[in-house]
């Protein structure tokens, strides 16, 4: 039986994570439909490095605003079953916010973004 490095374990990673940067829209997608069957309506944006051409992304960053996100455990059980859904290497960051977070936050300092 082959023991199972640390440099195997990169390797995976960087393997799994090319498919995820390559196409971050259409997985951006499959995260929109499973907030919606999730929490109801949201809305969904892709910002940050990953849409500057210029830049080398280390993650995707995906805003999702939703108004159950003023329970904490809503935040929480959403990313225990974004990581399940997408794995160990996922590079999304997420970003869970309500309305009023995005209005006065958010959307003051996101110049760049794509919605979903």
């Amino acid at each position: 039986m082959k023991k199972y490095t640390f440099i195997d374990y990169l390797v995976q990673k960087e393997k799994a994570q090319k498919k995820f940067f390559k196409n971050y829209l259409s997985y951006a997608k499959k995260i929109k439909k499973s907030a919606q069957s999730i929490l109801g309506e949201v809305k969904v944006f892709v910002f940050g490095s990953i849409l500057k051409k210029n830049n080398i992304p280390n993650d995707i960053d995906i805003l999702i605003i939703s108004p159950q996100f003023k329970d904490y455990r809503k935040k929480r059980e959403f990313r225990v079953k974004m990581w399940k859904k997408f794995g160990d290497f996922s590079p999304f960051e997420f970003h869970l916010v309500t309305p009023e977070e995005y209005q006065n936050w958010y959307q003051k300092f996101i110049k760049e973004k794509i919605e979903i």
